[in-house]
């Protein structure tokens, strides 16, 4: 899958002279981590393990859920990224059960519980090294403007990669901040695509829409694909969400609510025909 990625940093570099730095955020849940009376040893294990790797963790927090935990990973370069947030769900798995624990990457394994996502944290830097994203109030740069515009064009017809499986769609109906609409927001938690309260001129976007489950290769192909789709078509992302985006008085369009329905829309959508194939992007039949 690291051939979709390269594709689209390719895209990138060639056509605007931009380079994507990357972050994830990724949830799950530890089965049997109430019954340890401290969780220091497992995820100093887990540090060990990602360092032998090379793989930089930023953090690790308790989530809102019963057992349920987020790793973050620090900034690096889309490819590395997507490698390394692969690798630490695998190094996650063989600590936990070396502890006699289950990790769970399911992005809705418990009805009464939040579901859990993957957050991909993006920004470009020109050919000098500088973040281009900029936004002070209602002002920010075109590059940011248009980016998030195709990030919002591309959202529901990539539903089908965000969210692969049947239970997946689970996660979008409970009362949480898993989002609901195609939006976005500055530092506004209910919304698709966030960007985090950061400095003016050294901007991010987190983009919220993938469960854990989602294959991170595919998810972060489609995000820098929808981005340079963005630039290219120079898309307008409408107004931002200052409030609640679930609200009807926004009359934002819905994520979509069923696996059928977005591999569906993904199969007749024409937005990709000068990125991916179906084939990159759905499972076998």
């Amino acid at each position: 899958m690291s051939e979709l990625i390269a594709r689209q940093l390719k895209k990138l570099s060639d056509d605007f002279q931009l380079r994507p730095v990357t972050a994830s955020e990724i949830e799950f849940y530890l089965t049997g981590a109430d019954a340890h009376a401290s969780m220091d040893a497992f995820w100093q294990d887990v540090r060990e393990a990602s360092e032998a790797k090379a793989i930089a963790i930023y953090n690790t927090v308790k989530e809102d859920g019963h057992e349920q935990f987020e790793l973050s990973l620090r900034p690096a370069d889309a490819l590395k990224t997507a490698a390394d947030t692969a690798h630490a769900q695998e190094i996650i798995t063989h600590v936990a059960a070396s502890h006699r624990m289950v990790a769970d990457f399911s992005a809705k394994p418990y009805a009464d519980q939040p579901g859990s996502g993957l957050h991909i944290h993006v920004h470009l830097m020109n050919a000098a090294g500088k973040n281009i994203f900029f936004k002070d109030n209602d002002v920010m740069s075109p590059q940011l403007q248009f980016s998030i515009g195709g990030l919002l064009a591309w959202m529901n017809p990539c539903m089908a990669v965000f969210a692969p499986m049947t239970n997946s769609y689970a996660r979008f109906l409970s009362k949480t901040n898993a989002p609901k609409t195609v939006s976005w927001g500055a530092n506004n938690r209910t919304t698709a695509i966030r960007l985090p309260d950061t400095e003016h001129n050294n901007k991010r976007i987190e983009h919220r829409v993938a469960g854990a489950d989602a294959d991170v290769a595919k998810v972060m192909a489609v995000v820098l694909a929808a981005m340079h789709y963005g630039l290219h078509n120079q898309c307008d992302p409408g107004p931002q969400i200052f409030g609640d985006a679930t609200l009807p008085m926004y009359k934002l369009p819905p994520i979509l609510a069923t696996r059928e329905e977005a591999q569906a829309l993904l199969k007749t959508s024409p937005l990709f025909k000068d990125y991916f194939s179906v084939s990159d992007l759905l499972p076998a039949a």
